[in-house]
């Protein structure tokens, strides 16, 4: 009876032993399993803040982000700053509150900024900017946006070959922007550097891109300067203002105008006769690559710091 009930004992020790072994196997897990499992649970829910969602430019980007989405689970928030810097810092607030898990940013101020991205990196979401470059790169993962510098020197050669390398010229600027004043300086560098008969007669800056903004200026130009043969607006919207201030002037089969974006409004305005080129971005591509780089974030990979889009210049000869 004694040796029975050790070889009981023992039995039970083993299935004690082999049902802990059991439940031990069944606690770990592969790590790649669980690396994939991971990966596959987090959605990606970018959150964007734009200066101006009436400019065109900014609803193109929006849907190439959205098209570059991989999963019903994932989404692009959008939200229109308007303008304002106050109200940009405020919007993003509410996307991270909102659980965005990366930050897509087009910076009204590339200086001014600099709390919003603090604020980001203090709640632990990364950062890309596009568009519109920042001062403190060091704040954000990435930085997407056009070749501005080499749209400047395009606009320059177009306009030149308009006036027949020779006149005076004005620039409708926002330098507070990274992008706005590369595209200034490319300008102004290409006239320096290969047409000495022209001369830039004054630049004055925009509180915002806008028509709206851009009209006045254009009208104190006039009003300054009567001999003007061309102007340089920094994008399409701002052309716009531009082109409606040269037309009540009755000077808009003199005047020619240049500008950055190629938008359909400003091919509108190349078919029109009213603006003679417009050096082309790609929004659409400026957001596909905004998505694609913050899936490459939520994943834990490496993305480039840096990258840069090419642009076309858009005429008569191509505006079909």
């Amino acid at each position: 009876m004694k040796s029975e009930s050790l070889i009981k004992k023992a039995g039970a020790l083993v299935l004690a032993i082999i049902l802990v072994l059991s439940i031990t196997s069944c606690g770990k897990k592969d790590p790649e399993s669980t690396s994939s499992t991971a990966s596959k649970a987090t959605s990606l829910k970018i959150g964007i803040s734009v200066p101006n969602l009436t400019n065109v430019f900014f609803t193109q980007i929006r849907d190439g982000m959205q098209a570059a989405l991989k999963d019903s689970g994932d989404s692009v928030v959008v939200m229109d700053s308007q303008g304002d810097q106050n109200k940009q810092m405020n919007d993003v607030t509410d996307l991270i509150n909102q659980g965005c898990n990366v930050i897509g940013l087009s910076p009204i101020n590339s200086d001014g900024v600099r709390a919003t991205l603090e604020m980001c990196k203090a709640a632990g979401v990364p950062v890309i900017a596009f568009n519109v470059g920042v001062k403190n790169p060091e704040l954000v993962a990435s930085t997407i946006v056009s070749d501005n510098e080499a749209s400047g020197h395009l606009c320059a050669q177009a306009l030149a070959k308009a006036i027949g390398g020779k006149g005076n010229v004005v620039e409708v600027t926002f330098s507070t922007t990274t992008t706005c004043f590369a595209r200034q300086k490319g300008f102004e560098d290409e006239i320096k550097a290969n047409y000495p008969d022209i001369k830039i007669l004054q630049s004055k800056d925009v509180e915002k891109a806008t028509a709206d903004y851009s009209q006045p200026i254009m009208v104190d130009f006039l009003n300054a300067h009567p001999d003007i043969d061309g102007v340089f607006t920094i994008n399409d919207p701002t052309a716009r203002g531009a082109i409606s201030a040269i037309k009540e002037a009755g000077k808009i089969n003199h005047i020619k105008v240049v500008s950055v974006d190629g938008s359909e409004e400003g091919k509108g305005f190349i078919r029109a006769g009213e603006m003679v080129a417009s050096a082309a971005q790609d929004p659409v591509g400026i957001g596909r690559t905004t998505v694609e780089t913050a899936y490459k974030l939520i994943a834990g990979e490496s993305v480039e710091a840096n990258v840069i889009m090419p642009m076309i210049i858009i005429d008569a000869s191509n505006v079909g």
